[in-house]
């Protein structure tokens, strides 16, 4: 496959000629009007032109080919106007009335595609005017005094300007058709005449047919009127670039004339056959335009139109590169306030317009808006407005919106957005007027503006728009989401609403107060309905307006029904859930009447209503709740319509409860307990329906009736317990029911209508009469047999009844039932009363089940047995146990009630007769110990059924231990024991009290022992090695467990340990007799840190205490040392304690070798380390005082290698080093300065404690030292013969925070080894040696940009030069050629002229140059740069620059103009050399390669061939001294006055030349002044030459390459060149011409920039510099030749270092020799 990228690279570097690309300006022009397809552009363009000038009116004339003088009054026969359609158009002139151009408008029109900067305007791409083109080829304008003319030549396009003797107030532009064309149909240019004027700012538009007038366009505005920006209205656009500032308002009328020619159309011409006629028949189309014939076509026609224009002033707020980008873009800035203007129309205006008028048909957006950018586009704005936005950035026909470009796109798009938020501005606007009109308006009021509204709503009906979909829809979303709220305002049937409050129309009729959309809008406005529909603006009915609505207005009559039967078929539909029912019911209200009667209705809460009537069960007239609808209401409805209201039927016990306790709210007919007919009639409903209702519900309605006297008797009304069946006849008096028909017994015996007789009555007549014959025994009896009617009550009576007696019986008293126990041989034994029954008791006869029922005990209770347990008789006693113990789980008897009793007393073990309550007793006989009582042994395994616990609390055991501790080890061990046997239970806050409390007991010397707390002491043995300073204790293991729970420990925290050190170090280091040992506790310590640096009180103690071990040095004394006894470096390490502020930690060996014996170090580890700094302790190197003393600086050695190597070592370093790293290579890359210096002296003093203690000062060879740039940055200095070891050693300490001596080692040994050395050790160096490899590709890279930078400024250089030969081709006033092509034939106008002529021929620059010359030049073109800008790769590329690039610019470089002895000639200026040096350079090639060497192409420099041409010499005399010495000769062809002139205007530059030669004598070459001469010529290219060992130079080409840059300023004047013609008289410098006294040069040159002087003084010396080495090489040889450049280059290396001194000695030379030599 081909590689194109090397095919275009070797196609780049082949040796063809390259060849710049031209423009053909006609096809240019052609191009751009093709993309200007639409109708009528020119005119277009024209009128915007009249618009941006500010015109008021515009006039078109269209102007036909005539054939008499006389032939233009014809037209107004109509005969001949029928014809005018046909005649031909040979020119067009169109004239406004605005502003003259300026002169920045002329020279506008003549550049393409540069576009008005004037953001207020619209063109933007600088081709509009060029449409102008596409009709004309010569377009002629005039304004004010000023005319210009268009013409071509060949494909080129030329103007030129004239002048007019008098003013003329309009501006014209002049366009002959190439050939005469046809008309413009005028009905379709009146409409866009018509349609123009709409927004572009003029007043009239007339057109005219030659002298007739067939259009009148006239616009009247109202003054604008300000709009409020609605409150609800959002006026920031989505992206926040705009801002709706300002909104007004104004109503425009536009009055078109026109003569009725314009619109007619021609009959067709009689068909000549039948089938023509008959095709004519039948042909739809109409022959002519309606109302306009042949006989009227020269009359005038009149049409009025009313708009409205609602225009916005926006604010606009763009990023700054967003405004660069869009300026860029277009061509101007964005404005920082634009306008936008919606035109509508509303259905008054329409009404009152003529809009059937043809004219407007583009004008009245009734079918549709358009986007106008001045004039209208082809793009819609998808509803029936226009828009005109000149801000708008369209396409560059003009016809369409850019929205492809993504800045212009984003501008667009906000635009757009602000057109949409006016249209919603003016549709709330419009909608506020008819909320005015239709105030107060009823129903059948309201139809009339019912047009209005439809109207409104169609002008707002957004559809796609075209052609751009997106530009539609930006509006549309801009109009609907720029509210705050999601509502829009409507015409409803109540007014104007929002239309969250407007609702369509549906089949609900029983709601007429909700504001609804008529139905009239939903048809005539279906689109905008649809949309709101579709958007959520608009909703059906929904449960909440019904809601409200219902609770606003109370329903009546029918509308209950129909409001009941819809909410039923909603819910039967599951359109609402349960919920929303709800909700509507709890709304409603309706006025409800049981009779039926209206008048008779009260208010009912729907919500309240909860049953209906079934008649089956319930009259109809019975009185029912007010939850009940009555049965007026429901008789409309079905069943299936009340139970989806969930509406149920009304239960019997409801009805029955509400008829039961309403008593009070009913009459007396309708009262349960007052009217005997009704009470019976609620009897027959519930006997009717009491098989039918629940058990539940018939205790309920039994319970209701009980109490109430609903019972109708022969005694009158009673509760149904008072009364009695008519088969109870024991008495004559007893109240028995009477005129009570079908009702149930089981209804009536439910109720409680006794069968039975009363007790009370039996009590009274039968037992407690005198004579009674009844014992309790035969009473008994009987009520045994008639149990079952003997009511509940009579039962609980009963049982709190005296009517038994107990054992013996007779003469003992009765008593109740529940005091007595069934007969039997345990209870009599307990002496516990039992019933008195004749014979034997049998549990299961009836007698003995009804007495149980009435509360016979079966057995004693707690309470029974509980006084026994404590009855003075033991025996008694006895039995009081055994049964209680034997029947506990047969009698379910309760333990808590036993203990709980404050009767219950226990017997205790081991002591006979004492008792104790059964909570101060327990069984376990372990807890004795404590002082505890216990239980007796045979009552301890049933401890449990008196409520007796195992072991007393812990608590109260804790308690008794800590009030009497254990005394010594076996009392303690039992306790202990017994403790730990119940650790299980012994909560944490428990163990922490007795961890707390001293309860150990501690042998002690004097045999008593001590108590401490088990937290305070440790398990352990004797002799553990902390027991000297901490207790250690040891029991049973059971014992030593429960210690350990408590708090006890193995052995000591660290923590512990750490607060016995700070306590007490010394003695601590005492006992471990060990430095080892010692540091083995810190380092315990500093390994638990992390945990004790939160006890903020042991650090503190911690960092005041002497309690950190460190090392102090001893060296030998002054003594010792001259005895011989030792050596220096012989020294002892003393182990010493001291606080933490009074240790060093070691970071720099080299700073702790010197002053070792004055500090304390900390020992070198780093956990120990790290903990003596959070204590206080310090890095030895922050307490030592470093300063530098630096050398000289070496600025001729170039640091950047070394920095370099270093970053690239230093990288590598980090990588295979395990420290902690401060900075890494790339911050060194950043911040890193490397310099040389002459010396490095180190200076360090050593401060302990704010006390200056040592000093020493050494020599260094690197340091780093602070940097007085940027205190970010590190500065590195070396000496020239720095030590690597040093290096590394001043780059640690940056590097690593705490370097270690390897470090500097193995960083040492990186920097001092090459890399493939590294390699070969097996460091991983690939990276570094591929990233030389890219930076040599990078520099390659870079030497090829800089190439063709050089490229670019030559080519710049030489169209410089091209345009001063220009110049002076007119200066020297030379004849222009004859034009190339012949003129038409034009009509004569003012300002009329002949065309320019063309440009005179070219050539191409002479590629023959003279090997020698150029072979020098390429030699030494190394030394023409400083060290700084040396090429150090001149390899070829294939991308190098081609050789003739300077033809290419201008069209190649003008001739030379003829020669004029009186003018100097200008020397080839220095670009054309330093091009064909840069050619010779970019030539070389490999030998390898395998193209073909060619010569470059090169500029003709003339001095190659004579630049030393002793000829001139004999052509010269002595003139004058200069101030240094030097003599100077001026050429024979020079008068003595120019000499004289001369002299006076160049004496600076020459005297300056002069000390600039002085100084090559003296300072760099060592030879006599008098040797070395100036002079000066005017025409040659003789730089210099050696006339027989006397050297000349010419200031000529001094004054013209040099003397400029050195004297001219640099911003306030321009350089003091030669002034119009190269190589004239150097003009006085500029300081000169502004009179500053010329005391000295001085003066004059220090107002440049001292670098911009230094750099022009730089060049001199080096063309100077070699030019003197090449005539002083002929005193050794006079021929060039290769001998003649082996010495030069000879002695341009020689003297080198000599000249580069005189370079860097400007400011020397204006001080020195300048004020001394020159004044």
């Amino acid at each position: 496959m081909t590689d194109y990228e090397d095919l275009r690279a070797q196609t780049l570097g082949s040796n063809h000629e390259e060849e710049a690309v031209t423009v053909n300006t006609r096809a240019l022009i052609d191009k751009v009007l093709a993309r200007y397809s639409s109708e009528n552009t020119t005119l277009r363009e024209l009128i915007q032109n009249a618009a941006d000038a500010n015109a008021n009116s515009v006039e078109i004339h269209f102007q036909t080919v005539s054939t008499g003088a006389n032939e233009l009054h014809t037209y107004y026969e109509n005969a001949d106007l029928e014809n005018l359609q046909k005649k031909k158009v040979r020119r067009l002139l169109v004239k406004n009335d605005g502003q003259n151009f300026r002169e920045e408008d002329w020279q506008r029109l003549k550049r393409i595609a540069e576009g008005n900067p004037d953001e207020t305007k619209i063109g933007a791409f600088g081709v509009g005017f060029y449409s102008v083109f596409a009709d004309t080829d010569e377009p002629f304008i005039s304004s004010g005094d000023q005319t210009m003319a268009f013409y071509w030549k060949g494909n080129s396009l030329f103007t030129r300007r004239g002048k007019m003797e008098k003013a003329d107030p309009f501006t014209t532009f002049l366009l002959d058709y190439r050939e005469p064309g046809d008309l413009p149909d005028l009905k379709v240019l009146c409409q866009f005449f018509a349609t123009s004027l709409t927004f572009v700012k003029l007043n009239k538009i007339s057109l005219f047919v030659d002298d007739l007038k067939l259009l009148e366009l006239n616009k009247k505005a109202s003054p604008p009127m300000p709009m409020d920006i609605p409150s609800s209205v959002h006026p920031v656009t989505h992206d926040k670039l705009m801002k709706v500032a300002e909104v007004s308002t104004s109503r425009v009328q536009l009055d078109a004339k026109y003569m009725n020619v314009t619109h007619y159309k021609p009959a067709s011409e009689t068909a000549g056959s039948f089938m023509k006629s008959f095709f004519k028949v039948i042909s739809s189309q109409p022959t002519k335009s309606k109302g306009i014939t042949l006989e009227n076509i020269g009359e005038y026609t009149s049409a009025t139109i009313f708009l409205r224009i609602v225009t916005a002033t926006v604010a606009t707020s763009v990023a700054p590169k967003f405004a660069a980008e869009l300026e860029r873009a277009t061509k101007k800035p964005p404005p920082a306030k634009t306008m936008l203007s919606c035109l509508t129309m509303s259905k008054d205006e329409q009404d009152a317009s003529e809009h059937e008028s043809e004219i407007f048909e583009n004008v009245i957006p009734s079918k549709g808006g358009r986007i106008f950018i001045g004039f209208p586009t082809h793009q819609t704005t998808a509803f029936n407005g226009h828009i005109s936005a000149h801000s708008v950035i369209p396409t560059v026909e003009r016809e369409n919106i850019d929205l492809n470009a993504r800045v212009i796109k984003t501008w667009n798009i906000e635009m757009l957005r602000v057109a949409g938020i006016i249209a919603r501005i003016t549709y709330i606007d419009e909608m506020s007027v008819l909320e005015r009109r239709s105030r107060g308006l009823e129903a059948a009021g309201l139809e009339n503006v019912y047009g209005d509204a439809i109207h409104i709503m169609k002008q707002f009906t957004f559809v796609d728009s075209t052609p751009q979909v997106a530009v539609g829809y930006y509006i549309t979303e801009a109009f609907w989401t720029c509210t705050k709220r999601t509502s829009i305002e409507l015409l409803s049937t109540k007014g104007v609403l929002p239309s969250t409050k407007v609702r369509l129309a549906s089949d609900i009729d029983f709601l007429d107060r909700l504001p609804l959309l008529p139905e009239a809008l939903v048809k005539g406005a279906s689109g905008f309905v649809s949309y709101l529909k579709n958007g959520g603006y608009l909703t059906d009915i929904t449960i909440t307006d019904i809601q409200q609505e219902l609770a606003e207005n109370p329903l009546t009559g029918d509308k209950i029904t129909k409001f009941l039967r819809w909410l039923s078929l909603q819910g039967k539909q599951g359109l609402i859930d349960e919920l929303q029912m709800q909700l509507l019911l709890s709304g409603a209200v309706a006025m409800v009447s049981p009779s039926g009667d209206e008048k008779d209705a009260v208010p009912t809460q729907l919500h309240t209503i909860r049953h209906y009537i079934n008649v089956n069960k319930l009259a109809p007239d019975l009185p029912i709740p007010s939850s009940c609808m009555p049965f007026s209401i429901t008789k409309s409805l079905t069943r299936t319509e009340m139970e989806h209201l969930r509406w149920e039927e009304l239960p019997i016990g409801a009805w029955l409860a509400y008829v039961a306790t309403a008593n009070n709210r009913l009459p007396v007919e309708k009262n349960l307990e007052k009217s005997p007919q009704f009470a019976a009639t609620v009897l027959q409903h519930l006997s009717k329906n009491w098989e039918t209702i629940s058990q539940a519900e018939k205790i309920t309605a039994a319970n209701l009736l009980k109490t109430r006297t609903c019972i109708p008797t022969k005694q009158g009304m009673k509760t149904p317990p008072e009364s009695y069946f008519p088969t109870v006849k024991l008495f004559e008096d007893l109240p028995v029911i009477h005129n009570v028909n079908s009702v149930k017994e089981k209804v009536l015996t439910a109720l409680g209508v006794r069968k039975t007789i009363e007790l009370r009555l039996v009590f009274e007549r039968l037992m407690t009469a005198e004579g009674a014959k009844w014992s309790h025994v035969d009473l008994v009896k009987y009520l045994t047999s008639v149990q079952e009617d003997i009511p509940s009550e009579d039962i609980r009576k009963l049982q709190h009844a005296a009517i038994c007696r107990a054992e013996p019986g007779e003469g003992t008293p009765l008593r109740k039932v529940s005091e007595l126990y069934i007969p039997g041989r345990e209870h009599r034994l307990l002496e516990l009363p039992v019933l008195q029954w004749p014979g034997e008791w049998r549990m299961e006869s009836r007698e003995a089940r009804f007495l149980i029922k009435l509360g016979l005990r079966m057995f004693p209770t707690e309470e029974v047995l509980v006084p026994l347990f404590v009855n003075k008789n033991a025996t008694l006693r006895e039995r009081a146990f055994q049964y209680f113990i034997t029947h506990f789980h047969e009698n379910k008897y309760n333990s808590n009630l036993i203990q709980g009793n404050p009767q219950t007393r226990l017997p205790l073990q081991g002591n006979a007769g004492r008792v104790a309550r059964p909570y101060d007793i327990y069984s376990n006989p372990d807890a004795a110990i404590l002082g505890f009582h216990i239980l007796r042994s045979d009552l301890v395994e049933h401890a449990a059924k008196f409520g007796v616990q195992p072991d007393p609390p812990l608590k109260e055991c804790a308690e008794r231990l800590c009030t009497v501790p254990p005394s010594d080890r076996r009392h303690a061990t039992a306790v202990f024991e017994y403790f730990s046997s119940r650790i299980t239970n012994l909560s944490q806050h428990l163990r922490n009290e007795l961890g707390r409390s001293a309860i150990v007991p501690i042998p002690t010397a004097s045999g008593k022992a001590k108590h401490v707390p088990p937290q305070s002491c440790y398990i352990g043995p004797s002799d553990h090695r902390y027991a000297a300073i901490f207790d250690f204790v040891s029991f049973s293991p059971a014992a030593n467990a429960f210690l350990l729970s408590c708090g006890s420990k193995p052995e000591p925290t660290t923590s512990e340990i750490a607060y016995r050190l700070a306590k007490e170090p010394s003695k601590l280091y005492g006992i471990f007799q060990s430095e080892q040992k010692y540091l083995g506790v810190l380092r315990t310590i500093a390994d638990e840190w992390q945990t004790i640096k939160k006890d903020k009180e042991l650090v503190k103690a911690l960092f005041n205490s002497p309690c950190l071990g460190a090392y102090r040095t001893i060296e030998p004394d002054e003594k010792s040392l001259m005895d011989g006894n030792i050596d220096k470096e012989t020294a002892m390490r003393e182990f010493v304690l001291a606080k933490g502020g009074e240790i060093f930690i070691l970071d720099d060996i080299m700073n702790y070798n010197i002053f070792k014996s004055k500090v304390l170090i900390a020992p070198e580890e780093d956990a120990l380390e790290g903990m003596y700094k959070k204590l206080g302790a310090t890095m030895l190197t922050s307490n030592i005082q470093q300063s530098w003393s630096l050398g000289p600086a070496i600025e001729t050695t170039d640091p950047t290698p070394l920095r370099k190597t270093i970053i690239e070592r230093t990288r590598l370093f980090l990588h295979n080093i395990n420290e902690e790293v401060k900075v890494d290579a790339s911050w060194l890359e950043k911040n890193l300065d490397v310099q040389y210096v002459r010396q490095i002296k180190h200076h360090m003093e050593l401060t302990i404690g704010g006390v200056k203690r040592a000093k020493n000062s050494q020599d260094k060879s690197a340091a780093v030292v602070a940097n007085t740039k940027s205190h970010m940055k590190v500065s590195l200095v070396v000496t020239p013969k720095f030590a690597s070891y040093d290096l590394a050693t001043a780059l640690v300490q940056v590097v690593l925070y705490k370097p270690k001596p390897h470090s500097s080692l193995l960083l040492d040994s990186l920097l001092s080894t090459d890399l493939m050395t590294l390699k070969a050790r097996g460091y991983n160096v690939d990276r570094i040696l591929r990233q030389k490899q890219a930076e040599a590709q990078l520099m390659e890279e870079a030497r090829l940009k800089k190439l063709e930078e050089q490229q670019k400024a030559i080519e710049a250089q030489e169209k410089a030069y091209q345009d001063r030969l220009r110049a002076q081709q007119v200066q020297n006033n030379a004849p222009p050629p004859a034009p190339s092509t012949p003129t038409k034939d034009k009509a004569v106008m003012p300002g009329a002229f002949n065309d320019t002529p063309p440009d005179t021929n070219s050539r191409t620059p002479n590629p023959q140059s003279q090997k020698a010359a150029s072979s020098f030049f390429s030699r030494i073109s190394k030394y023409l740069t400083d060290d700084t800008n040396t090429t150090k790769d001149s390899r070829p590329s294939p991308q190098s620059p081609g050789h003739n690039a300077i033809s290419s610019i201008g069209g190649g470089p003008l001739p030379p103009p003829p020669p004029n002895p009186s003018i100097p000639e200008a020397p080839t200026e220095p670009h054309r050399l330093t091009a064909n040096l840069h050619r010779a350079i970019s030539s070389t090639r490999p030998h390898s390669s395998t193209s073909v060497f060619t010569q470059p192409q090169t500029f003709d420099v003339k001095e190659s061939h004579a630049f030393c041409d002793s000829r001139p010499g004999q052509d010269i005399v002595f003139v004058a001294d200069t101030p240094p010495g030097l003599q100077l000769y001026m050429s024979r062809s020079l008068s003595p006055e120019e000499r004289t002139k001369f002299l006076s205007t160049n004496m600076r530059a020459v005297s300056v030349f002069a000390v600039l030669l002085s100084r090559f004598a003296d300072g760099v070459f060592g030879m006599q002044r008098k040797s070395l001469h100036v002079y000066y010529d005017t025409q040659g290219g003789t730089i210099a030459f050696n006339l027989a060992g006397s050297v000349f130079c010419n200031v000529r080409f001094f004054m013209s390459l040099h003397a400029p840059q050195l004297f001219s300023s640099s911003t306030k004047t321009k350089p003091s060149a030669p002034s119009s013609t190269p190589g004239a008289p150097l003009s006085p410098p500029s300081v000169l011409r502004r009179k500053i006294p010329p005391t000295t040069l001085q003066t004059a040159l220090i107002e440049r920039p001292h670098k911009e002087i230094e750099k022009a003084w730089k060049e001199a010396v080096k063309y100077w510099y070699v030019t003197l080495c090449h005539e002083l090489a002929h005193n050794l040889v006079d021929q060039h030749g290769s001998e003649h450049s082996f010495y030069t280059e000879s002695m341009v290396t020689e003297f080198w270092d000599k000249a580069q001194e005189l370079m860097g000695g400007w400011t020397g030379l204006v001080k020195a020799d300048v004020e001394k030599e020159v004044e």
